[in-house]
């Protein structure tokens, strides 16, 4: 068992196909995603709103204006403010999308607001996914000043000795509130995350290859050398065991790489549980492995080159329904796990997915833990059918 996990060891560094698939292959796919999520994901700071305002004189003279300043002020701006001379300037900045919105001041001192047409670029590609926000901002301010002017001039009419405490106007026309940040979910949501652990399932599945190639490299009619061993006084299980081994450890090493790349390098997060993917990426790979080594042992006319296909086959349908293939691959994945809560734990795919899923948005460890030993159980499984198939079949000749 021993001599036969260092020649599968030596074995797999020297085939580059293994190589390829169990490690370039997951590296080369993130830094994919890496490009093409990098606009999707934010450092959290929200950009100023460009707003262009008609500078005329009831503008100069009205205190919303000075409202506007304060708020166009300083490193954490809220708004970037456009002076303009006229409201057909305003206009034109606004319907080519240079801007989200027009300020104008009438000769009563009330601010009045424009937004963007829905024709407008505005409303298109990548400025459209914030437009909406930059919108509901602009409509709180406007709304904000004219209802705090109106409580003014009502409070003045009413009761005008209220206004000599200056403090206690400023607090009735306070928009704070007290308020607790909670968070319902362990890491900071975000939507690109979860791309990349459907692709730490694909690349589990894709190290099956090694066990697949291990075991097909024994065979009795694989070479003279798997003629001489099939002989020898080490049963085909034990034969089988260190396969299995050998290959697995290298499945942890390579997965164990593609993690660090997708961590370190992508900036992926997972809410600092690195040490618990690495078990997770032990359980999973121990999945691959039995998964790899049933395939193996079929007795499949093409050899290793039928069992490789059927691995990628397999590996590349059941990405599918783990989301891998974009947002609506997810939604169907999504809509199957809801519809058949069963089906995200036969998939090899969807589970390892889950896996890394669970630790980042849960506190508790039971979803993990139930999943870490589904990935061992399903490991356990596929081994037990695998080597009575090995085990049991009688060549013509060798």
């Amino acid at each position: 068992m021993r001599s036969t996990f260092k020649a599968t060891v030596k074995m797999l560094l020297r085939t580059p196909g293994a190589i390829v698939w169990a490690l370039a292959f997951p590296i080369l796919m993130a830094t994919l995603f890496m490009f093409m999520f990098s606009s999707m994901r934010t450092d959290g700071a929200v950009d100023a709103v460009p707003v262009a305002v008609v500078a005329d004189g009831a503008w100069e003279e009205s205190t919303f204006s000075q409202v506007i300043e304060s708020l166009a002020s300083g490193d954490d701006a809220l708004v970037a403010v456009r002076e303009v001379d006229d409201a057909a300037e305003a206009r034109s900045l606004l319907e080519e999308g240079e801007v989200d919105g027009t300020f104008e001041v009438d000769e009563a001192g009330v601010p009045h607001l424009t937004v963007a047409p829905e024709s407008s670029d505005a409303h298109q590609g990548e400025r459209g996914r914030s437009y909406g926000i930059n919108r509901s901002i602009l409509e709180t301010l406007a709304s904000s000043y004219v209802q705090s002017a109106a409580l003014i001039e009502e409070v003045a009419a009413s009761d005008p000795a209220a206004l000599a405490d200056p403090a206690a106007v400023a607090r009735a026309l306070s928009l704070e509130a007290g308020s607790e940040r909670v968070s319902l979910t362990r890491g900071t949501p975000d939507e690109t995350v979860r791309y990349y652990y459907a692709l730490m399932g694909m690349a589990a599945l894709f190290a099956s290859q090694l066990s697949m190639l291990a075991v097909a490299n024994i065979r009795p009619t694989a070479s003279a050398v798997a003629a001489r061993r099939s002989i020898a006084g080490v049963s085909r299980v034990r034969q089988l065991a260190g396969a299995l081994a050998g290959s697995w450890l290298l499945s942890v090493a390579f997965l164990t790489i593609a993690f660090c790349y997708v961590r370190f390098v992508v900036n992926i997060d997972f809410a600092g549980r690195e040490v618990l993917c690495l078990v997770g990426i032990a359980g999973s790979a121990f999945m691959a492995a039995g998964l790899g080594s049933l395939v193996g042992s079929l007795p499949l006319h093409g050899g290793a080159s039928a069992g490789s296909g059927i691995l990628t086959g397999l590996t590349c349908v059941l990405s599918i329904f783990a989301g891998l293939y974009g947002e609506p691959t997810m939604k169907l994945a999504d809509a199957i796990a809801r519809a058949v809560p069963v089906s995200a734990w036969v998939n090899p795919a969807k589970l390892v997915c889950d896996l890394f899923h669970s630790l980042y948005f849960y506190e508790s460890l039971a979803p993990f833990a139930a999943r870490l030993a589904a990935c061992i159980a399903w490991g356990v499984v596929f081994f037990a059918f695998a080597a009575p198939l090995f085990r049991r079949q009688r060549y013509a000749h060798l």
